[in-house]
Formats: C-alpha cells, sequence, structure tokens
C-alpha cells in the first residue's frame, strides 16, 4: 500500500471518529433535553390531577349545606363531616373512595370564631412519597344544632406516586 493511500485512510478514520463524536454529544444533548422535558410535563399532570382532586374534596356531596335543595358554595355541614369521617373508617368505604381521593389526605380546621385543631376528614399517605402538593381554601363550616356559621380552612395534600 502506498504512503498516499495510507495517509487518506488515516484521514477517513479521523472524519469518522470526529462525525461519531459529534453524533454521540448530540444524542446526549437531545436525551438530556427530552427528560427535562418529560419531567415538566409529569410535574404538569400531577399538579394537575392535585387540582381535580382539590375541587372533588371542596364539592363533595356527601358534606355540602343544602337546604331544601338548594346548594351553598364552599360550605361543609359540620355534622355531616363527623359523620361521613367515621364512615370512611370502614374498611370498605375506605376502598370506595379510594377511587376518588387516591393517595392524599384531607383535613379541616375552624379558624373563626374560635381556632380548633385539625380533622383528618380522610387521610391515605403511602409508605414512598415522590411529591406532595398541599392546596388550601376557605370555607364555611356550617353548625346545624346551632344554625350557625363558622369560618374554616380545607388543606388537602396530593401525595404524586
Amino acid at each position: 500500500m502506498s504512503k498516499k493511500a495510507q495517509i487518506r485512510m488515516f484521514e477517513m478514520l479521523a472524519v469518522l471518529i470526529v462525525f461519531l463524536l459529534l453524533l454521540s454529544i448530540g444524542s446526549i444533548f437531545y436525551f438530556r433535553l427530552q427528560h427535562s422535558s418529560i419531567e415538566r410535563e409529569a410535574f404538569r399532570a400531577e399538579s394537575l390531577r392535585s387540582l381535580q382532586l382539590f375541587q372533588k374534596a371542596l364539592f363533595l356531596p356527601e358534606l355540602d349545606c343544602s337546604f331544601v335543595g338548594i346548594q351553598k358554595g364552599n360550605c361543609f355541614d359540620l355534622l355531616k363531616l363527623g359523620y361521613f369521617s367515621s364512615l370512611l373508617e370502614t374498611e370498605q368505604l375506605r376502598i370506595d373512595y379510594f377511587d376518588v381521593f387516591g393517595f392524599s389526605k384531607i383535613r379541616v380546621k375552624k379558624v373563626y370564631p374560635v381556632e380548633s385543631d385539625w380533622f383528618v376528614l380522610y387521610s391515605n399517605v403511602p409508605d414512598k412519597i415522590s411529591s406532595k402538593l398541599v392546596s388550601q381554601s376557605t370555607v364555611l363550616l356550617y353548625n346545624a344544632s346551632s344554625n350557625l356559621y363558622d369560618f374554616g380552612v380545607v388543606e388537602v395534600s396530593f401525595y404524586g406516586e
């Protein structure tokens, strides 16, 4: 083989190595961008699920304040709240409501006129928590025995899988 042919072969090999190096750097860069994009999309989907859960918790027909078929927005009946919470402690209803609430914790707290401790409505916390999103909203708490309203806070903690 002549020296000219050997030089051309080494040139071709060097060009091939540079091409493969640039191709691998480009693919690494592309896949990192894809990975961060997928993570952003997963976080957005998780936030949407958290918001849906929060809306479900705020507008549960089992807890609403309704008078002659008319519902009040963002209002929980305290008697229904206590009874519903005790029902959710039974295994069958926990299984039934897992489809609605999933891995979450729903708490209610009276803040005015007298502040109280957190009242846990539903709690199903997974063993391994990858993320936690917490949403809060003010609600009216209706006491049917005294026919008075109190102000409260509903906190929904959503645990990602």
